[in-house]
């Protein structure tokens, strides 16, 4: 995507134009409290998915595919788990904080810094923020991608170990909802399921 006059944004810089677009992000992500929205999944074999994204700081997250997809993704703060609703296994679970994705769950965000922020790339319509696991980089990347007029979580681009890229766009955020608990939480999913832990 074009970003139009591109500039790279150094975290080591003390130049005030670079730290507005700093103070502009995490003013943003800041104000991302609550917030729910469609997307849909473009995958690297060409599939396509659509669900509803939610979010609930702090630390919890859930994408909620529609059928026929069998995955559901829940992160109640602690541990993200990867559902597979066709299966009577429960879910696969990793820890939470190991998931760049999680720097949208947390609260008082300074991308500056995570550890899971490599770069920030700002034009005068969009920001590109760049995140990846300095302890596992085998495990891939994530790029989110903002408008700027308004503000807003576009997209993002999930590049996986092997380079295989999937693209998650997401429709019109509404924010300042209040979400149910039990979308974000592992063991009442599983007994929804009728799945064994």
């Amino acid at each position: 995507m074009a970003l139009g006059a591109a500039s790279l944004v150094s975290f080591g810089s003390t130049a005030s134009a670079q730290n507005a677009v700093v103070d502009e992000l995490n003013a943003y992500l800041n104000s991302l409290v609550s917030a729910r929205a469609p997307f849909t999944q473009e995958s690297a074999d060409g599939s396509t998915a659509t669900g509803t994204f939610y979010l609930q700081k702090p630390g919890k997250m859930r994408f909620e595919y529609d059928a026929p997809s069998p995955a559901l993704l829940v992160a109640d703060g602690q541990a993200l788990a990867i559902f597979d609703k066709k299966s009577n296994r429960g879910p696969q679970r990793y820890p939470q904080s190991s998931t760049p994705l999680s720097l949208l769950t947390r609260e008082n965000i300074d991308i500056t810094r995570s550890k899971f922020v490599q770069k920030l790339e700002a034009g005068s319509t969009q920001m590109h923020l760049t995140l990846f696991d300095p302890d596992e980089p085998g495990n891939g990347s994530i790029k989110m991608i903002f408008e700027r007029n308004p503000m807003a979580l576009v997209e993002w681009i999930v590049v996986d170990g092997s380079g295989l890229e999937s693209v998650v766009k997401l429709g019109t955020l509404t924010t300042n909802i209040s979400p149910s608990s039990a979308l974000f939480s592992i063991p009442m999913t599983i007994r929804e399921l009728g799945q064994d832990n």
